[in-house]
């Protein structure tokens, strides 16, 4: 009896040694980072590795299509065959919803709400309006896609990033054409 324990002991040891490739080379997993998916795929495929897609995300100022994330880290020692997990950057910039801010909002509130979207201020456009009363008080009267008179209605889908050009009232001055002026608004 005692025999057969040691028997599947002694078999149970070798399997598990023999499952896990206990005695096998260590592989050195080399920093993929930056590089393009299928660049990253074939260099663990030739390091004896596999890359595995795991995620996508968005990430700014990361080349499209790159890898920016992986597990286990560069450096580490695996065994041959490790699965190495990927995130990969997306190829397309996402989108978010439009504010409302037409009729609503200040030009420091809009400013601030589109900043929060992770959208820009385009070109401010000053009207004269008869709800405008001092001339500190801007309020947004239309929003456009950028360079063009079309409106963005709010809840519309529109990529991370966009420029809004801004209609805002201004106050009636005597004497003066009803369009104020133009003005190129860079806001980050």
């Amino acid at each position: 009896m005692i025999l057969i324990g040691i028997l599947i002991l002694t078999g149970t040891f070798w399997y598990l040694d023999f499952y896990t490739n206990h005695d096998s080379e260590l592989i050195e997993v080399g920093s993929i980072e930056g590089m393009d998916v299928q660049e990253a795929l074939d260099f663990l495929e030739q390091a004896g590795l596999e890359g595995i897609v795991s995620d996508t995300v968005y990430e700014d100022g990361a080349k499209k299509l790159a890898i920016i994330k992986q597990n286990p880290e560069p450096g580490m020692k695996v065994k041959p065959g490790r699965k190495v997990y990927l995130v990969m950057n997306i190829d397309k910039l996402p989108q978010v919803k439009m504010p409302d801010l037409a009729n609503k909002t200040s030009l420091i509130q809009a400013e601030n709400i589109l900043k929060r979207s992770r959208l820009k201020v385009g070109k401010i456009l000053k009207v004269e309006s008869p709800f405008v009363r001092s001339a500190s008080d801007q309020p947004v009267l239309a929003q456009y896609y950028a360079g063009t008179k079309n409106p963005i209605l709010p809840g519309t889908r529109i990529d991370i990033h966009s420029n809004i050009d801004l209609e805002v009232g201004a106050w009636i001055q005597t004497g003066s054409d009803s369009l104020l002026y133009t003005d190129d608004y860079n806001f980050n």
